[in-house]
């Protein structure tokens, strides 16, 4: 009787999936995370290769509808249905009914929950509130991190309807979980050891929709690294204050949020992309209604494609289609929309499906086509479109009257879509850029145009795979679940105008807005969860659109004020000895998007001497993006973002092998100390090569004594001003017998006691200890040539020491000042220095390979005349009001105010400058500099020589007796 009881209970468990009895042993697992369920959820989780659990005491979840609140502990349970790796809760009450639905996909290290409402009394309803986890812990929470809202490249919170993003909960043991919702709205409460995540949709829901489906929640678990990140971020240009250390976000917090945010890529890119933005070289300057318009625009094309570009967001006028004054948006650049249609859709006046495609237009599209780049189209979803006039709502702001489309409405969503499907096909196109999309109109809650917006990007990236979707305003700052169907969020995180970032203090734009660049990739790597395939490069610059009139008031007095210039302006900006330094500062930050902006094409001089040289060097490291993409997925923050008085990098492992970035901002030459151990993604503790990339390509860097470093050592590496470096780790094969040169590039052969060494370069006038290391111990050696001189050395076992020194004269861009006292005008500073015949040379190679016929204007950019010398004087936070003087060899010099705008914009101003170009070389100069006295300590970074580049030279000799 005994058995055939149990037998009639397992026969009802099995045809009924129910018997809590059974159920509490309920578990789902994908072979990276166990999670253990009961009658009433999850009552624990486990990450089964470390052992580590969470016990769970509660896990509950609500819904409010139609002012009616649901809660999970309250349904009556019908049947739980379980696979290996998902659990389905059927929960009812009268009238009413809802899933919980628990997954744990291959891959993830997290378990995903849902609600889905399965049976609502009525066909239209109302959803106001969603707490998808009420969890309490059996352990004590340690501690509780709230990531969320955060703008610190906007120089605070922007006034967004956003709040919070999760939970990371820390537990004792080194123990900790993510939390997270994925929207950006979620508010999360504490109370002991119980953690609650809510958010408030206030959104309409009708039964032809669909089910309705709250948005997932993610709970994981994982070990702390015990490394930690900058609680916030001190602005790049701002001197950065004493003691900011690193007490936020622990690493393996951020990896934990970052690998969730990855496992719901829709398409994910399969390859970097390689996109030109046409508006930062002013591209809505060029009308190509007439000839010599796409003539112009075509050259910006044949230099994208040298460069390898595929895609070009196409923005040019067209004054057959559109006039500018006739736009409706807030900034007037309607008139560039759609490839020029925009206004023309917007009214309804011309169709997606049938309307014909301007001749100009089929023209633009097929040579671009032809050069192998698909052009983007620049659209506004929030425009007023004509069509159902219930999806008008008021724009608010300034102007009562203005108009907008809501993302809220159903309706528009789809007839939105639609719209970009079509036309994407209709003119084969490669994508679109999204700007002016925004979720705070009247009428409905900011989450249902936010919920609109993503169904709008996730219906097109699905209708289109593979398209490039370039992110722009506004709905990058809604944090990273915003950006799972697009190619990546806006690049810059703002307008990236020069007008719109305070900059960095110095005279080369490109540089300015790299070092902006890393600051705000920082920002999106490590507070946005941005994985790497959607975090946004952004390489070069954009050029000025305004410039300053004077105007006449009413009293009579004349004021200096901005005034845009929507005609031919700025044609010429190519930044001649910054470009390498921004394209290397993206690729090294977020090399899966390399977003391209100002490039030579517009200027025919600019396109003319742009060299091949040039060309292939930009070519080749976008290639290099492609040959290494894998490494580049694993890319992470190594230091902190980009500072003044610091060196910052990032490093990308994969297995042991990959790369490191390091970028120094300042002028004076800064060394960073870096361990090779798991900070850099390391995990094998055995012994690596450190080979470099840039600038002195193919030389090994050298442990002192051995060459060969061993994991845990500390690294120091010092950058010159300005600079970038990149090296290449990999572990070292200790089985070879090969002969290896460390400490400058080149060859060495080692036969007979003869040690010869070929092809070594270095910086000129400097001195460099070369170290070889032999095939193998006891091998004496009798001679050491380099490069063909003859060289004194010293041998330590299988390591032979050979100090060089590399001829010429050397030259140092700083120079050093002392204090010799105060007077009425401020610090008063004394030095000197001596430049070399050969600087003036390099001058002049320089000219003849750049040979632009500048303007008056072109003098007065400091980026822009690379043949000149220019003394800077660079301090952190200046202000265009302070007081600064100089005096060469006793004779006052006028100091000009240096900007990254191309006008006076005091926001703008990055330092005091000279050109000394016509000052005599090698011989000995006297300098001395007032500053105020108000001054901060170290705010004064000193003084220093800009258009300077390292030189190298094959030529040795030998040091010491």
């Amino acid at each position: 009787m005994l058995v055939r009881f149990l037998l009639v209970i397992l026969v009802f468990h099995l045809s009924h999936a129910i018997a809590f009895a059974v159920e509490r042993r309920v578990a789902i697992s994908n072979g990276l995370i166990g999670v253990g369920l009961n009658e009433r959820g999850m009552s624990a989780i486990t990450d089964l290769k470390s052992g580590v659990t969470l016990r769970l005491l509660e896990d509950g979840s609500l819904i409010s509808v139609n002012g009616e609140i649901f809660r999970s502990t309250e349904l009556e349970l019908r049947r739980i249905e379980a696979t290996s790796n998902r659990a389905v809760y059927h929960y009812a009450g009268s009238a009413f009914g809802l899933d919980v639905i628990y997954e744990v996909e291959p891959g993830w290290h997290f378990v995903s929950k849902r609600i889905v409402l399965k049976r609502v009394p009525s066909n239209r309803f109302h959803v106001s509130r969603i707490e998808l986890f009420r969890l309490a812990f059996q352990d004590e929470i340690s501690e509780l991190l709230v990531p969320g809202t955060y703008t610190p490249h906007l120089g605070g919170t922007p006034r967004l309807p956003t709040r919070e993003y999760g939970a990371f909960l820390r537990f004792p043991g080194g123990r900790g979980a993510l939390l997270v919702v994925q929207n950006p709205y979620l508010t999360v409460h504490r109370q002991g050891r119980t953690v609650n995540l809510s958010y408030e949709p206030e959104m309409d829901w009708q039964r032809s929709y669909g089910e309705f489906v709250s948005d997932r929640g993610c709970f994981g678990i994982y070990s702390l690294s015990g490394r930690h990140l900058p609680r916030a971020m001190v602005p790049e240009w701002r001197l950065p204050p004493p003691g900011s250390g690193v007490d936020g976000y622990d690493v393996a917090e951020v990896e934990a949020f970052t690998a969730c945010v990855r496992a719901f890529l829709i398409d994910p890119p399969k390859r970097p992309s390689r996109v030109l933005v046409g508006w930062t070289l002013n591209d809505y300057q060029i009308d190509i209604a007439t000839p010599q318009g796409r003539e112009e625009y075509k050259r910006v094309i044949d230099t994208a494609a040298d460069l390898g570009i595929t895609h070009l967001l196409f923005a040019p006028s067209d004054s057959n289609l559109a006039r500018r004054e006739d736009s409706v948006d807030d900034w007037k650049w309607e008139y560039v929309l759609w490839l020029g249609l925009g206004q023309k859709i917007r009214r309804g006046e011309w169709d997606v499906r049938s309307g014909p495609i301007p001749p100009e237009v089929q023209e633009m599209i097929a040579y671009a086509r032809s050069k192998g780049i698909r052009l983007l189209a620049y659209v506004y979803p929030s425009l007023p479109f004509v069509g159902n006039p219930e999806w008008i709502v008021p724009a608010g702001g300034r102007n009562a009257e203005a108009k907008a489309a809501t993302l809220a409405s159903r309706e528009f969503q789809d007839h939105l879509v639609d719209m970009l499907v079509t036309f994407a096909k209709r003119t084969g196109i490669g994508g679109y850029s999204f700007d002016y999309t925004f979720m705070t109109y009247p009428g409905s809650s900011s989450y249902a145009q936010w919920w609109g917006w993503r169904r709008v990007m996730e219906r097109l990236r699905r209708a289109l795979p593979g398209i490039v979707i370039d992110g722009r305003q506004s709905y990058h700052l809604y944090g990273p679940w915003s950006w799972l169907a697009g190619t990546y969020p806006h690049p810059t995180g703002n307008d990236e105008q020069p007008e719109s970032f305070t900059p960095f203090p110095d005279l080369h734009f490109d540089r300015v807005s790299a070092n902006r660049q890393r600051y705000v990739a920082y920002w999106y790597r490590n507070f946005m969860f941005a994985p790497t395939e959607v975090l946004p490069g952004y390489i070069t610059h954009q050029t000025e659109r305004s410039r300053n009139v004077k105007r006449t008031l009413a009293d009579g007095r004349t004021i200096e004020v901005a005034e845009f210039v929507p005609d031919a302006y700025r044609r010429r900006d190519w930044d001649y000895l910054g470009w390498k330094y921004s394209l290397l500062s993206s690729i090294g930050t977020a090399g899966w998007n390399n977003v391209v902006n100002m490039i030579p094409g517009r200027d025919a001089e600019e396109y003319e001497h742009f060299s091949e040289e040039d060309k292939r060097w930009f070519r080749r490291w976008l290639d290099w993006t492609e040959e290494n993409k894998e490494t580049l997925r694993h890319t992470r923050s190594i230091t902190g973002p980009p500072m003044i008085g610091r060196v910052d990098g990032t490093a990308a492992i994969d297995k042991d092998h990959g790369f490191i970035f390091l970028f120094n901002p300042n002028y004076k030459r800064t060394s960073i100390t870096l361990r090779l151990d798991e900070s850099l993604g390391l995990s094998e503790r055995g012994r690596y090569l450190l080979r470099e990339l840039e600038p002195l390509a193919g030389m090994l860097v050298g442990k002192p004594g051995s060459g060969v470093w061993d994991y845990g050592d500390a690294v120091e590496l010092e950058l010159a001003g300005t600079s970038a470096r990149v090296l290449e780790i990999a572990p070292a094969d200790e089985r070879s017998r090969e002969t290896l040169l460390f400490g400058a590039p080149g060859e060495a052969r080692f036969s007979q006691g003869r040690l010869v060494i070929t092809g070594v370069r270095g910086e000129v006038g400097s001195s460099v200890e070369l170290l070889v290391r032999l095939p193998e111990e006891g091998s004496p050696v009798r001679e050491v040539m380099v490069n063909g001189e003859k060289m004194r050395f010293a041998q330590r076992g299988r390591f032979v020491a050979v100090p060089v020194r590399f001829r010429g004269a050397a030259f140092s861009r700083q120079i050093e000042l002392k204090e010799v006292g105060m007077d009425a005008c401020g610090a008063h500073m004394v030095g000197s220095f001596t430049i070399p015949g050969r600087v003036f040379e390099q001058l002049a190679r320089r000219r003849a390979r750049w040979p632009i016929r500048w303007t008056r204007e072109d003098l007065e950019t400091t980026w822009l005349v690379p043949e000149r010398l220019l003394l800077f004087v660079q301090m952190a936070e200046p202000k265009d009001e302070m007081v600064v003087s100089l005096k060469l060899d006793g004779r006052p010099l006028e100091l000009k105010r240096a900007y990254s705008s191309v006008r006076v914009h005091g926001p703008s101003f990055v330092g005091w400058y000279v050109d000394l170009s016509q000052i005599a070389p090698d011989r000995e100069h006297s300098v001395e500099l007032w500053l105020p006295l108000t001054l901060r300590p170290g705010q004064f970074q000193g003084l220093f020589f800009d258009n300077v580049e390292a030189e190298y030279t094959d030529s040795v000799e030998t040091i010491g007796d």
